[in-house]
């Protein structure tokens, strides 16, 4: 549902700073921005155009949202535009660019010793990558709940949850394997128990 990304996302399209969508999002990007003591103005966004709820980051600061999440609440925005806040104060987009490539070197180097052993980054490139973007996103989890905090939230913890909740049922069902980027749901709701009491809930 949510996930860091270094490229494009299909759909992405530059929003009216007039539509009320767009508004929204940029509130919520500016107060998250403002919360982890960056420079709201540095960040910038686009629109996906599609009714998941998706979000996305990539180089420079640039996230990309759907128009899916921009229709929730505002505490699922908040929590999920926090999460890829996030991604990038932990520059989980060029630690992972660096990873891939320095196996890729690895394996070039290989392949001068064994021939034809470079071409094993094909596959091997892949899925240590998403290994390590699965624990990424447990990560940004976890520091979305502090970049929650400072926006304000005196149950950070149970405001992501609900929103990682409110985004799988939102979303259509997907197959998941083995080989998937992100973490299952069931995982990272654990990886944020314990939760606050519901009575201090914003």
């Amino acid at each position: 549902m949510v996930a860091g990304c270094a490229t494009v996302p299909e759909q992405a399209y530059y929003p009216d700073p007039r539509d009320a969508r767009t508004r929204v999002v940029a509130e919520a990007l500016w107060r998250a921005a403002r919360a982890a003591s960056e420079d709201p103005q540095a960040y910038s966004f686009a629109m996906i155009r599609t009714a998941q709820v998706r979000a996305y980051t990539a180089e420079d600061a640039t996230f990309y949202f759907s128009e899916g999440l921009a229709a929730q609440s505002a505490r699922v925005i908040d929590a999920l535009v926090a999460h890829e806040v996030a991604h990038e104060l932990l520059d989980h987009v060029g630690t992972r660019r660096a990873l891939s490539q320095s196996i890729t070197g690895g394996f070039t180097v290989l392949g001068v010793v064994v021939p034809g052993l470079s071409a094993l980054d094909l596959a091997a490139n892949p899925l240590i990558v998403r290994a390590y973007t699965r624990d990424q996103e447990l990560q940004a989890d976890r520091r979305a709940v502090e970049v929650l905090r400072d926006m304000g939230y005196t149950t950070p913890r149970r405001v992501l949850a609900d929103a990682l909740r409110a985004a799988a049922t939102l979303n259509e069902a997907e197959e998941r394997g083995p080989f998937v980027a992100e973490p299952g749901l069931r995982e990272r709701l654990a990886a944020l128990e314990p939760l606050e009491p519901v009575a201090l809930t914003r």
